[in-house]
């Protein structure tokens, strides 16, 4: 539902043309499982690269950049899934974020929220998997749909005392006061939002403990799912770490998880990535890693798996955008 809420939205205030949202690989004629068998559209799971595509899309439209602070003040009832549902139907908002930090897979499996409760304020931090490079629209929305939905929920506004924002400072910051209110910072070390710790204690005015029960056991069974297969993507993760030095590929990897080629590919593909993004996933991580501990280069591009240190110069260079040397003087400079 994250999905087509998204690109609906953008549809209709003309950020995503046809022709972009076809090149993006997006039908919206066929993103839905319409046959018998299928589950409601509120169950069904689409690949998170689509809901990346969209958000590339939004970032890249310069006419208007404050995409991301409109789509945060939209509530549009129709397009609730599984867990926005189950939110409706908590007691109060307490509760109501609780489900949401737990369940927060089944809106963006990316996507992260931490809480801290002090005696007067409630401090939220939100956080993205950092190899997924969301963009600055996907955050302003994600952080203003929380105050709008806030709001809707408990029929009293729920503006921050405090906000502050990991990116630099956009030209159009004047607009975040009406989502946010005045408190307002950038470049920060974390983006989060303080708000008064008596909102955690507002009842919700849709609540309804018995269609909560049932939307629990629905929410359970579909994160259950989502574990299973993020499961999946963990343990080819480690077969490419540990094969790496020794030169193996994907044929070993499959063979190392009793499963064929075009199985892997399919399931892969249904968790919203796929064998090559994973291989230049762990190759990244572990460059960052023996580089910053000082093994020489050309014995980190071994241990990657590079046919030669100059390939291995040329994927560092549009991984970081400097050179491993530069990276190592970094490292050595900091305290």
């Amino acid at each position: 539902m994250a999905v087509l809420d998204l690109y609906d939205f953008l549809r209709d205030q003309g950020i995503a043309t046809d022709g972009q949202l076809l090149e993006a690989g997006l039908n919206r004629a066929v993103l839905i499982d319409g046959s018998s068998e299928a589950l409601p559209p509120q169950e069904q799971r689409l690949p998170e690269e689509q809901l990346l595509a969209l958000w590339r899309i939004a970032a890249s439209n310069t006419e208007v950049p404050q995409i991301g602070l409109l789509a945060g003040q939209t509530y549009n009832p129709s397009t609730r899934g599984v867990l926005a549902s189950l939110l409706c139907h908590c007691s109060n908002v307490g509760e109501a974020l609780q489900v949401f930090q737990h369940h927060i897979a089944l809106m963006n499996p990316s996507e992260r929220w931490e809480t801290s409760v002090s005696d007067d304020s409630l401090m939220l931090t939100i956080s993205f998997a950092p190899d997924k490079d969301y963009p600055r629209p996907a955050i302003e929305r994600s952080m203003g749909a929380l105050v709008t939905w806030m709001a809707e929920l408990t029929g009293i506004s729920a503006a921050p005392t405090a906000c502050t924002f990991a990116f630099p400072r956009p030209r159009y910051h004047w607009q975040y006061a009406a989502v946010f209110g005045k408190a307002v910072s950038f470049g920060g070390d974390v983006t989060c939002m303080r708000l008064p710790r008596v909102v955690l204690d507002r009842p919700i005015r849709t609540a309804n403990s018995y269609l909560k029960t049932i939307l629990q056991e629905r929410a359970h069974q579909a994160l259950q799912k989502i574990e299973s297969e993020s499961l999946l993507v963990n343990k080819v993760r480690q077969r490419i770490g540990a094969s790496l030095d020794r030169g193996l590929g994907i044929d070993e990897v499959c063979r190392s998880l009793h499963l064929s080629r075009p199985t892997l590919y399919r399931r892969l593909k249904r968790e919203g990535t796929s064998y090559r993004e994973l291989l230049a996933a762990v190759r990244k991580e572990l460059a960052y890693r023996q580089i910053r501990q000082g093994q020489p280069v050309a014995c980190v591009s071994d241990n990657l798996g590079f046919k030669d240190v100059s390939t291995f110069h040329r994927a560092f260079r549009r991984w970081f955008k400097q050179s491993p040397g530069a990276l190592r003087a970094q490292t050595r400079a900091m305290p």
